[in-house]
């Protein structure tokens, strides 16, 4: 009878085995064999197995079914302890709480055991054939064990060839960091990842980026943790690695960090980012997902992918910093132009600002916003090429001065288009004064065809031009200014770039507006940098009452003769005549085609005929966009 029993085991063991190699193709399905194989050994349910950790020196179940979890969990501690000490370790035979005998076989090495099998047996005392099971499961265990080590390391090779192809394909220091935490996070198989960098003036920690909850991050920036505090800071001042298994049992945890965050730190490996010996940073995981714990082997990886951040974050820096001068000295330069005329101080700033808002609206990308800042800060540059005397000039323009002044988007093209940096912000200074309509400058684009760039730059060029004070004027309040952006909407302006610009106002840009005196209208706040200019020869115009024409709102008191002259139609005076005598009247039915601010045909003060809120006799509102002109009796055609 025992031979015929024996038969039936090694038939039994013989075709687990075969099930495993034709089946098993990971360790939870390999313990899923196991467990019906030793049922059927057995006779009844109970199969369990835990590992052991030597990192943490601690044990953890792997698998159960059918075994009581509490009774698992003590044999487990009871393992972890007597292998930690070094105790010899051999098959027994147990007994659990409800009386059910069990089996307790270590496996892997006698003096060193990597893992334990726990068997029921019920009532019964043993079971046949079980050292073949034993070795059997010892064997089957620890190779798919070594499979899955060997797609571990796989895996994390990816990740450091990943690491090494975002290094190459960004210049940009958050996006650099997020890909590479992002694939941390992923091969170190934890719940996210922090960067710490160092700040070298006051020589703390500060918190850089999180993977992950950007809610957290916010949070987390408030943080600041001077050399040696927290595991990051001793992380940082010590220049070595660290792993904590259990983050509530190590005091060098800074607890108010998750108290800030709502974050919970359960485990952690902090590894410092070091840069020619130097500590630059701190690269972090948190809270390991699953059973297997932080260990020797991830702090390795951890520290490849560190050496290999590092080098590109100290490359994005010197980027980022080569960047910022480049801002810094176009905003220079931006400041100079506008300090040719003491009336558009922060002009440029201003515009940036409006259409950078208007881009973020529209879903533009990091590198077009970018190009839409410099294409702001310089879409007049080309005014360094015009004369002083024009620029500057509070009186009417002539029709020479005009047409010189309206080279400046050309001027300007031309130079730019030398700095390669700057060749792809040209079509936003280019054609910024071009009309939706067609009846802009310099080409007379229309529609679609002027580049989105200039079309965003001209509604914010136009919206501060009416905002801003003026020689001949105070600057409109917002809700006028806005009437005209609505007003001239698929005419002077795209309608697209029109309600971007409402949004983004709404959202952030009235932060530049402040409610006038005795009034619930916005107005612009005074620029604490700008100076006052003193001895003008004309006074502000206060205006209270809303004009119906657009921006800059001029009368003109003599009928000009029609013109053919290209849009916008503006009355001038004979130049030859101006120049020979101050006091004479002009002829003013020559057309002309200066710029804005347009200028009175009649010899009369300017403040004497802006500073007038009644509107000369026959006067009628102009239609056309800016810049507007009335004309007496009848509109110019």
């Amino acid at each position: 009878m025992s031979d015929q029993i024996s038969r039936d085991t090694m038939r039994l063991l013989y075709d687990a085995q075969c099930f495993i190699l034709s089946h098993g193709k990971e360790t939870d399905a390999i313990l899923g064999i196991l467990s019906n194989t030793a049922q059927k050994l057995s006779g009844c349910r109970g199969f369990g197995v835990f590992f052991y950790d030597i990192i943490s020196k601690t044990s953890r179940i792997r698998f159960n079914d059918g075994c009581s979890e509490s009774f698992l969990k003590e044999l487990s501690d009871k393992f972890a302890v007597a292998r930690s000490a070094g105790l010899p370790l051999q098959t027994e035979l147990v007994i659990s709480p409800n009386g059910d005998n069990h089996y307790f076989i270590p496996i892997g090495q006698p003096d060193e055991p990597f893992g334990v099998l726990v068997i029921s047996l019920g009532s019964r005392r043993e079971i046949s054939g079980l050292e073949e099971f034993r070795e059997m499961s010892a064997n089957a265990i620890a190779h798919f064990m070594e499979v899955e080590v060997v797609k571990l390391q796989m895996a994390e090779l990816a990740t450091l060839l990943e690491v090494g192809k975002a290094i190459s394909s960004t210049l940009d220091l958050n996006e650099l960091l997020t890909k590479i935490m992002h694939m941390a996070t992923q091969v170190m198989r934890c719940e996210t990842s922090t960067v710490y960098l160092v700040d070298k003036r006051t020589n703390e920690l500060y918190f850089h980026l999180i993977s992950g909850d950007a809610k957290v991050g916010a949070k987390l920036k408030e943080i600041r943790l001077p050399m040696g505090m927290g595991l990051s800071g001793w992380c940082a001042k010590e220049n070595k690695p660290v792993i904590v298994p259990d983050a509530a049992k190590d005091p060098r945890l800074y607890k108010l960090a998750d108290k800030k965050s709502g974050f919970i730190t359960r485990s952690m490996i902090c590894v410092p980012m070091r840069l020619k010996d130097e500590v630059v940073g701190v690269l972090q995981v948190l809270n390991r997902m699953g059973d297997i714990p932080f260990n020797d082997h991830d702090v390795e990886i951890l520290e490849a992918v560190a050496n290999q951040a590092v080098s590109a974050l100290d490359n994005a820096r010197l980027y980022d910093n080569i960047q910022k001068v480049y801002l810094a000295t176009v905003e220079v330069l931006a400041t100079a132009i506008d300090a040719k005329d003491p009336y558009t101080h922060g002009h440029s700033r201003r515009v940036t600002d409006y259409s950078v808002a208007i881009a973020e609206e529209l879903g533009f990308d990091k590198k077009a916003i970018e190009d839409i800042r410099y294409a702001g800060l310089l879409h007049d540059v080309g005014k360094i090429g015009i004369t002083d005397s024009i620029i500057g000039k509070t009186e009417r323009l002539t029709d020479e001065e005009y047409t010189v002044i309206k080279k400046h988007p050309v001027i300007g093209g031309d130079i730019l288009r030398p700095v390669d940096f700057l060749a792809e912000k040209i079509p936003g200074v280019l054609h910024h004064h071009e009309y939706y309509d067609g009846r802009g400058y310099p080409h007379h684009l229309t529609g679609d065809t002027i580049p989105l760039m200039a079309r965003i730059i001209c509604v914010s060029d136009a919206f501060d031009a009416m905002t801003s004070d003026r020689p001949y004027r105070k600057g409109l309040n917002v809700s006028v200014a806005v009437g005209e952006l609505k007003k001239f909407s698929g005419k002077q302006f795209d309608p697209i770039c029109v309600e971007a610009f409402l949004r983004a106002f709404d959202k952030k840009l009235f932060q530049w507006f402040e409610k006038a005196p005795g009034s619930e209208e916005l107005i612009l706040k005074k620029d604490p940098n700008e100076k006052s200019e003193k001895n003008h020869s004309q006074e502000l115009k206060s205006s209270n009452t809303p004009s119906s024409q657009p921006y800059p709102p001029t009368n003109v008191l003599e009928k000009p003769k029609e013109s053919t002259q290209p849009y916008p139609p503006i009355s001038s005076t004979n130049s030859a005549e101006e120049k020979a005598s101050e006091k004479k009247d002009v002829d003013s039915s020559k057309p002309s085609t200066q710029p804005y601010p347009p200028i009175a045909n009649d010899r009369k003060n300017i403040s004497e005929i802006t500073n007038s809120s009644v509107p000369p006799a026959g006067h009628t509102p102009s239609s056309q966009p800016y810049p507007p002109i009335d004309t007496e009796g009848k509109k110019n055609d």
